[in-house]
């Protein structure tokens, strides 16, 4: 899966920290636009797997600039890099 369209990249993505970070599907404050490490879904150490995530499947590089990026903190932003980055 080299390259995603947003969309796609937001499934996967969403699924992957349901799935790892234990967000249950009813929970009424997750969102893909939600902060996730100001709301506590994702800790430091699962920045480091949501990392490892998107690195390994759309085999992009997170650079130190996209990680304090203002977009690198929600589902929907890290998609809209992810597919930026896969369009260049």
């Amino acid at each position: 899966m080299n390259s995603a369209t947003p969309e796609a990249c937001a499934d996967a993505l969403e699924a992957f920290i349901r799935a790892n970070f234990q967000v249950r599907d009813d929970d009424p404050s997750f969102g893909r636009d939600v902060n996730l490490w100001e709301e506590g879904y994702v800790d430091s150490t699962g920045v480091v797997e949501v990392i490892a995530f998107l690195e390994e499947t759309y085999h992009v590089t997170i650079s130190e600039e996209m990680l304090f990026s203002p977009d690198f903190t929600s589902i929907n932003g890290m998609s809209k890099m992810v597919a930026r980055f896969n369009a260049a």
